[in-house]
């Protein structure tokens, strides 16, 4: 578990303030709406927020970077939790996870900035981790609890319909002219609305006058699916 207090950098010729150097944190640590206690932003208009209270990382993918020539640390991400025995084709939009007597849900998958690329000194870093999928995941806040490093995730709630975050990614970034899955992402539940609009313009554009599904906005409340289902444990 880690979190990153906002400090400015030299970035790109300019002073600028980010929250990116997350460092690993002894639990427990308190979680409130906007994410974990220590835990900043410097882009507040891009970052953070209820919706992007906590960032998520497959610990796994490390060893995939390593196998594709980039070597980066646990963290590299800026997640605030590495997770173990999860990844985005594990999760879905509005999955539902409870961690001790936290109760946290899938808001939206991750898409990086340029700040990544330029922490890291890799150009290309930021649509490496689009193009592969290796993207993270942010997560909202329904009950805020303390956190702890080594703390089982537990799935207690999936909704009907709902759209894995690797199937995400690969229709918003890499097969933009699969059409009929885009068609199936608007018609599942908790897409977030600017995703959302993306998604129907894309179809307006290359089917014009064709009727968009404008698919289910809730993102609590259907029945479970797989509940009892655990991810490993949360990274330090």
């Amino acid at each position: 578990m880690r979190v990153g207090a906002v400090r400015t950098v030299r970035w790109r010729g300019a002073e600028v303030r980010t929250g990116a150097f997350k460092e690993p944190v002894e639990g427990p640590v308190a979680l409130g709406a906007t994410g974990l206690a220590g835990d900043g932003q410097g882009d507040t208009e891009h970052h953070g927020g209820p919706d992007k209270a906590v960032m998520c990382y497959a610990r796994g993918h490390y060893a995939a970077w390593r196998a594709d020539g980039i070597d980066l640390p646990e963290g590299a991400l800026f997640e605030n939790l590495t997770v173990e025995g999860l990844t985005e084709a594990d999760t879905c939009l509005a999955d539902v996870w409870q961690v001790g007597d936290a109760v946290l849900q899938v808001s939206q998958s991750r898409r990086p900035c340029w700040k990544l690329s330029s922490r890291w000194g890799i150009p290309d870093l930021a649509r490496r981790v689009q193009a592969t999928g290796r993207t993270g995941w942010y997560l909202r806040v329904l009950t805020p609890a303390p956190l702890a490093a080594g703390q089982r995730m537990r799935l207690v709630e999936r909704m009907a319909g709902a759209v894995d975050l690797a199937e995400l990614s690969r229709v918003m970034t890499v097969d933009k002219d699969d059409l009929p899955a885009a068609e199936r992402i608007l018609a599942s539940p908790g897409v977030p609305e600017s995703w959302r609009s993306a998604l129907q313009r894309r179809l307006e554009m290359r089917n014009p006058g064709r009727a968009v599904s404008g698919g289910a906005a809730g993102a609590h409340g259907l029945p479970a699916a797989g509940p009892g289902e655990d991810a490993e444990r949360l990274g330090p």
